[in-house]
Order: C-alpha cells, then sequence, then structure tokens
C-alpha cells in the first residue's frame, strides 16, 4: 500500500466500513472512523487494540452539516491531513413502492445521499489545501437495477452516483480522485435483512453467475484498490462488484 495513509471511514462500525476500518487498521494507516451507534463504535475501538493496533472512533450523525464538518476538523487536527475518505454510512427500510411515507423517503435521503454530499462538501477543501486525495463511495448495484431494498433506497444511491461524477469533473484537475464501488450481495447485517430464510438464500445464489456470494473481503479489496496509486487513472467511475449477476443473468 505504500507509505503510511490517514484514512477516515464515515459509517465504519459494522458490515462493510467495519471490515475497511480493521484491513487499514492492520496495514498500519492512521485511521478515524465514525458511526451514530457509539456502543459498536467503542466495541470496535477495543478489538482493535487488543490486536495491538489503535483507531480512533468519533460519535457522527451524518445527517447533520454542523457534526460532519467537526468530524474533518478533529482528523486534520490529530492527524494534519486526510488522505483517503471512504464514505460508507447508509441504511435500508425496506418497504414496497405504495407503502413508502415522505418520512421514510426523507430519512433515507437524509442519511444516503445528504449524509454523502456534507461529507464530500466538508473534505473537499483540506484535500485542496492538500494538493492530493482520494475519495471512495460505497454505493450500491440498485442504482442500476432498481432493486434490492426499495424505490427510496435505489433512489437516494442513483443519486451517488450523479455526485461522484459531478465531484470528479470538477476538481480532477485539483489532484483529487473519485469512485464508487457498488457491492450487490454481500454478507453483511443488510443482506440478512433482505434475505432471512435459507430458502431465500438458495434462490439468490443460483442468480449469480460465479457461485457465491460476495464477502467482505472481496468488498474491502476493491475498495482498497481504487484507494490506491494503482488505480491512479481510474476516475469518476463505478466498480459493480456483483459476481456477474447484472449484466450475465
Amino acid at each position: 500500500m505504500g507509505k503510511q495513509k490517514t484514512v477516515l471511514v464515515i459509517g465504519g462500525a459494522a458490515g462493510i466500513g467495519k471490515d475497511v476500518v480493521i484491513n487499514r487498521a492492520n496495514k498500519g494507516d492512521q485511521v478515524v472512523f465514525t458511526d451514530l451507534n457509539n456502543k459498536a463504535g467503542n466495541a470496535l475501538v477495543e478489538e482493535i487494540a487488543s490486536s495491538g493496533k489503535n483507531v480512533t472512533f468519533l460519535q457522527h450523525d451524518v445527517s447533520s452539516w454542523e457534526n460532519t464538518k467537526e468530524i474533518v476538523e478533529k482528523t486534520v487536527n490529530k492527524y494534519g491531513k486526510i488522505d483517503i475518505l471512504i464514505h460508507s454510512a447508509g441504511i435500508t427500510i425496506q418497504k414496497p413502492f405504495d407503502e413508502i411515507t415522505y418520512d421514510t423517503w426523507k430519512k433515507t435521503f437524509s442519511v444516503n445521499l445528504t449524509g454523502l454530499f456534507y461529507a464530500v462538501k466538508a473534505i473537499i477543501p483540506e484535500m485542496l489545501e492538500n494538493k492530493r486525495g482520494n475519495i471512495v463511495i460505497i454505493g450500491s448495484g440498485s442504482a442500476i437495477t432498481g432493486t434490492g431494498g426499495g424505490v427510496h433506497y435505489a433512489a437516494s444511491k442513483g443519486g451517488a452516483f450523479g455526485l461522484m461524477r459531478a465531484i470528479a469533473k470538477k476538481y480532477s484537475h485539483f489532484g483529487i480522485r473519485i469512485n464508487i464501488v457498488a457491492p450487490r450481495v454481500i454478507e453483511t447485517e443488510m443482506l440478512n435483512q433482505l434475505y432471512p430464510t435459507e430458502s431465500s438464500r438458495e434462490k439468490l445464489l443460483s442468480k449469480i453467475p460465479v457461485n457465491k456470494i460476495g464477502t467482505l473481503s472481496d468488498t474491502t479489496n476493491a475498495i482498497n484498490f481504487l484507494a490506491s496509486e494503482e488505480s491512479d487513472y481510474i476516475q469518476g467511475q463505478v466498480l459493480l462488484l456483483d459476481g456477474g449477476r447484472t449484466y450475465l443473468t
């Protein structure tokens, strides 16, 4: 991975974000991670400390602009810069279209899209000052297929695609890269909500050409690649992580 990096992981106490935090800490990076769940965040700090590594946890409401600015400021004050932002915060409230209320729509967008906007808006000035930065967003294949969590979820994740490409267009010449990893069917708590029974899992597996459900390591490896110098020629792209399911079935 080269020299030590300062990495801010937003939404890092569970699922994909948690795996990224553990992985980057094990690589020797300076890791700050955030989450709304204070208990889970502190538990992860203790888990990583037991292996001899240290990370910093900050409780964070991603739907708050002031809180997000504060998170970025605290990270910069501690380490002097932020090399990599990995944005993993997201929620799914699975409902059919005719049952989606305004409150459900608003809550989904406040976390999945407005929260992403706040994070990028807060961190861009720091990366401009550093004349370099890398942003990797954890998106979703739902933005392509319209499935996997409801209209509100797919729409919020589709908005992330547009935001990413607009930021790439505006800031590419300033040394800032931004890309999306878009997983479909990864072993997480969210997948357990969507496919809770063995029969539903078997039906799902039959639709994946590579004959396996993706792992957290699969996703973290893709994130690390986009966050590394090895991918310096990749900009404004969506890396679909789906085992071939979207276009081969």
